[in-house]
């Protein structure tokens, strides 16, 4: 751990609480971890010029699922995070700072094999950027991420339907499989908060532990 900061992801499907999360633990390790000075908080997509191209898309309410629509859609996501990575993420644990990243190559990997682009080629597609310490991938029931999204009057893009958020979280579930050579993590979303955050604790502390040595 010495040769670099740490870094953490936190995935899933849209709705999962994974942002909610991602500032618990923060805070967390702030009150627990007094070595610590400061922790990076970001998230993908950016507000780059890709990842605001990216939101136009996901807001465009046509069904274009052309092959084109789906490889421009990988395309996109993976330039930014290549800026992402060059201008943040990489400084940051170069300076062995703590970042923690809410989505990353992960939900790429997921949404856009779901949508029908080969999964190997998805990942080919983000190989060399810098590998999480650990992921956390929330696994929860898709029927609960929309009735919460809808509940909190969030307008649903494209990508946040029952049946394609099915699709995705099968995705992510096959990722500790298909990348064996990364920490990937399930954590059971389907629980309360404080339980979650407790499970997302004991998964970090060894790491947290030997981070502030």
């Amino acid at each position: 751990m010495s040769e670099r900061g740490l870094f953490i992801v936190v995935e899933g499907i849209d709705g999962c609480g994974k942002s909610t999360q991602a500032m618990m633990l923060a805070s967390w390790i702030f009150s627990e971890f007094k070595g610590v000075d400061s922790v990076t908080l970001t998230h993908e997509p950016t507000n780059s010029k890709f990842g605001k191209n990216i939101y136009a898309r996901l807001q465009n309410k046509s069904s274009d699922e052309s092959q084109t629509a789906k490889e421009r859609m990988l395309e996109l996501y993976v330039l930014d995070r290549e800026q992402h990575v060059d201008t943040l993420i990489a400084p940051i644990l170069a300076k062995k700072g703590l970042v923690i990243c809410d989505r990353y190559k992960y939900s790429t990997i997921a949404y856009q094999s779901a949508q029908g682009v080969p999964m190997q080629h998805t990942i080919d597609e983000n190989v060399g950027f810098p590998v999480p310490d650990v992921t956390l991938v929330f696994n929860i029931n898709p029927e609960t991420c929309v009735a919460r999204m809808e509940k909190a009057g969030k307008n649903l893009d494209k990508f946040e339907k029952i049946a394609f958020l099915e699709k995705v979280k099968e995705q992510y579930l096959r990722l500790p499989t298909l990348l064996p050579n990364e920490k990937i993590q399930i954590i059971n979303a389907n629980q309360s908060i404080e339980q979650i955050h407790a499970d997302v604790a004991k998964a970090v502390k060894p790491l947290l532990d030997a981070f502030v040595k």
